[in-house]
């Protein structure tokens, strides 16, 4: 790898690990919702991260048209979209904001342009910045409470499936990290229900 590639990829996975700079939660905050400080700094940096990934997928849907790559974006879209559905509850019960925040559509911006230059190196970057991760969102389950514990169990699993999902598109497999995905999606689909009173399910 040439020294500039090098640099890349430490830019880009800096810009996937960095802690949000604009994190609007005080201790006061914290202590006012009972909840412990470090668990709503990873919590509002995870959805910031969502944010991030919805921002960056739907871009690469919009201008992927006759890429080989494209279902696997596709997918990986309908994954960030249904992420969103599953986080809203969340993010309301600790007051913490969906929409991305200038440091988050920064880092959209920064990365969407280094992956039009060097998309291989910039997707490299990526899953090894989101195998770190997983760690992080591990220490996130841990500090939940007793009663959301399904629901962060969940944002474990759906990173180690993005991690293993990229993994398997730099070694050629597009087809098998799609349908990864897809099944992740399927078996992940929320219920809600109708005005009729009958449950539908919901995905991206």
């Amino acid at each position: 790898m040439s020294k500039f590639k090098k640099l890349i990829f430490t830019i880009i996975s800096i810009m996937s690990l960095a802690a949000c700079q604009y994190n609007p939660i005080s201790e006061e905050q914290a202590v006012e919702q009972g909840v412990n400080k470090e668990f709503i700094k990873l919590l509002d940096y995870e959805i910031q991260n969502r944010a991030f990934a919805l921002g960056s997928m739907k871009v690469a849907v919009e201008y992927g048209e006759g890429d080989e790559p494209l279902p696997f974006w596709v997918a990986y879209l309908a994954l960030e979209q249904l992420n969103q559905q599953r986080f809203a509850p969340i993010a309301k019960k600790y007051q913490l904001e969906l929409a991305p925040r200038l440091w988050t559509r920064t880092r959209t911006t920064v990365g969407l342009w280094v992956s039009a230059i060097m998309p291989k190196t910039a997707l490299k970057a990526i899953h090894s910045a989101t195998l770190k991760y997983v760690a992080q969102l591990q220490k996130l389950e841990r500090l939940s409470q007793p009663k959301d514990k399904a629901f962060f169990a969940y944002v474990v699993e759906q990173e180690e499936v993005q991690a293993a999902a990229v993994g398997l598109v730099l070694e050629g497999e597009i087809e098998l990290a799609t349908a990864m995905l897809d099944s992740f999606i399927a078996d992940n689909l929320m219920v809600e229900p109708t005005d009729s009173g009958d449950e539908v399910l919901s995905g991206g």
